[in-house]
């Protein structure tokens, strides 16, 4: 636990991408080199045609009626042999790109839709289209996986719209000025983020993006300011936009974490509770686990013990959290319970011995399956993991219209933007799991030092000597339900409720004893 002001450094970092090893300038022409790869491999996939067609003065009208019609496989087959055979410079060859990536929404192929968005918004040759364009990438990069790279750092970073409705404005804004603090050029992002409108969920996302580098800054008085601002902001007071209470609850945790750091178990208990659970994800399970060791600090081992009960839910009980053992065998020897210390030492062995072993013998991280998913499951690889899933899902997809689609080779074009997209995302994703491996497995390792340390402590306390006639069985603080009390005390019956995960408590008592002299009595 001592390691969570590094933890939200790091996690925090690597969403914001500040934490950078390379100069601004060589970071900058990586982004920018990718992004350019990006745009040739959209290029490439357009204009990889072999069929000749000619152009049928009906098909544009054709297609638009079976648009509205909720015909997606046909109409995307019209427009696009449109694309194939009409003039750029025809009045409405981006209005059937931006109908084609309709279709394609339409029919689940999020990433096809997304490169013509992205076409239609990169060219704007037709300002009319380029707000409906971008309203659907703005809303795609709120709820679904996507090409960052594309969309963000080729599209929008550097790129001027002109008048964009505000909402859209936010957006551009906030995405120019995170990209400017993530190559350090600090007062240009300043300038984007001030034009962001402070009704917006993007102020609140702008402002954990200062707080973020005064944290990298070790400014922490400042970083705190930074992040209170953000949860007492007069944006979603009523708590029904799932994004703005998103940043508030990172808010939340950032000043957890800064506060827990100062050894303010308290305020950072506090900061902890106004978390809302907005899903059973890898976050609240590590929001379980970071209260459970706060609420160890504050002495309150039943509590703590309550919420590593709670990471055995069946929604918590995949992902890697190997300090949860440690806590929990730590609690059984503070009330002297060395019994189920031993078996919290021997269940953490049982669990990760196999994968401990595999480390020691070498093998590649990525067929260690408890270090995979340790390294996958938080920060960019694991949005870089879950695009990754959706590419090959909507791969198969394809298979669904291929017999529609052929006569104009739309299905061919498909498989090569999606393969395209598949080869670049994986060389990316090999990159950031180097990375994030060795990080997993290193904290596998240095839970493995806790535990066997704890298990020779455990061992010493067992034998340690104790005359009779000095000692006495420690007070014990009795389980207390209130006769009359607005909240309702159930026993655990083995079956876990989502809305009860950070409310259990676990019955268990000291079983050590007080050393005791004339002068009274010594703990």
């Amino acid at each position: 636990m001592k390691r969570f002001l590094t933890l939200i450094t790091l996690l925090a970092f690597e969403n914001v991408a500040l934490a950078q090893e390379q100069p601004p300038a060589a970071q900058q022409a990586q982004a920018q080199e990718q992004a350019q790869k990006q745009a040739e491999s959209t290029e490439e996939a357009q204009t990889d045609q072999v069929v000749e067609l000619e152009l049928d003065p009906a098909v544009f009208d054709n297609a638009l009626e079976d648009f509205y019609a909720k015909s997606y496989a046909d109409a995307a087959k019209g427009f696009y042999a449109f694309i194939r055979t009409a003039n750029a410079t025809d009045e409405r060859f981006e209005w059937a790109q931006y109908f084609l990536a309709e279709c394609f929404k339409g029919l689940g192929l999020t990433h096809a839709a997304v490169q013509y968005y992205y076409l239609v918004a990169k060219t704007r040759s037709r300002p009319e289209i380029l707000p409906m364009a971008l309203e659907r990438l703005e809303e795609i990069s709120r709820t679904r996986p996507f090409d960052e790279n594309l969309v963000f750092e080729d599209l929008l970073y550097d790129s001027e719209f002109g008048f964009l409705p505000e909402q859209l404005s936010n957006w551009v804004q906030y995405v120019q000025g995170y990209y400017d603090y993530r190559n350090d050029f600090i007062e240009w992002g300043n300038r984007h983020f001030d034009q962001v409108k402070t009704d917006s969920p993007y102020f609140l996302k702008a402002l954990y993006v200062k707080g973020v580098y005064a944290l990298k800054k070790r400014k922490d008085d400042e970083a705190l300011a930074l992040f209170d601002s953000i949860v007492h902001a007069d944006v979603d007071k009523d708590g029904t936009d799932i994004f703005a209470q998103d940043a508030k609850n990172q808010a939340h945790l950032a000043m957890a974490r800064l506060l827990y750091d100062m050894q303010e178990w308290k305020k950072a208990l506090d900061e902890y509770n106004a978390v809302k659970q907005i899903d059973l994800s890898f976050n609240q399970a590590q929001l379980l686990l970071e209260k459970a060791w706060t609420q160890y600090h504050l002495g309150e081992y039943r509590k703590a013990m309550g919420l590593l009960h709670a990471l055995r839910a069946p929604s918590y009980s995949r992902f890697f959290l190997p300090d949860a053992f440690t806590l929990r065998g730590i609690i059984f020897k503070q009330l002297c319970h060395f019994i189920p210390a031993k078996r919290s030492v021997r269940e953490f062995r049982s669990t990760f011995g196999r994968p401990l072993q595999d480390l020691r013998r070498r093998v590649p991280l990525e067929n260690i399956r408890v270090v995979a998913r340790g390294a996958t499951q938080d920060g960019g690889i694991a949005r870089r993991t879950e695009l990754l899933r959706a590419l090959e899902k909507e791969g198969e997809l394809i298979d669904k219209y291929d017999s529609d689609w052929s006569d104009v080779e739309l299905d061919k074009h498909l498989r090569r933007l999606y393969e395209l997209e598949l080869r670049e995302q994986a060389r990316l994703w090999r990159i950031d799991f180097k990375v994030a491996s060795d990080a997993s497995g290193l904290e596998l390792l240095e839970s493995e030092e806790q535990m066997n340390l704890l298990d020779y402590e455990v061992g010493l306390d067992i034998f340690k000597r104790l005359k009779a006639e000095e000692a006495r069985l420690g007070a014990e603080k009795p389980l207390v339900i209130p006769y009359d009390s607005e909240n309702v005390y159930y026993e655990f019956d083995t079956e876990f409720w989502n809305d009860e995960l950070h409310s259990y408590e676990f019955f268990v008592n000291s079983r050590c004893f007080e050393a005791t002299s004339a002068g009274g009595t010594a703990k």
